[in-house]
């Protein structure tokens, strides 16, 4: 696995759980990305860090199977309906 697969991860999960928590579809405002170690294979964890009305603000963490960190990445998403 190597970086951009790992960031294509992070933002499929992160885009994933920010429709769920919404209840609508959102669309990608920002996004941060930070490697942390060496990319690995592993697994996407998305939460969400705060919501308001029209925004929702997320984290997600990229864990290899040892359940180091790899990477994570913030964004935010604005709700379309």
């Amino acid at each position: 696995m190597n970086a951009a697969a790992i960031a294509a991860a992070l933002t499929e999960a992160l885009e994933a759980a920010a429709a769920t928590e919404a209840g609508a579809a959102c669309v990608l405002v920002s996004l941060n990305f930070n490697l942390i170690s060496a990319p690995a294979p592993g697994q996407a964890r998305a939460s969400v860090a705060r919501k308001t009305r029209t925004l929702v603000f997320m984290h997600a963490d990229f864990v290899g199977a040892d359940g180091a960190l790899i990477a994570s990445a913030a964004s935010v998403h604005r709700l379309t309906d």
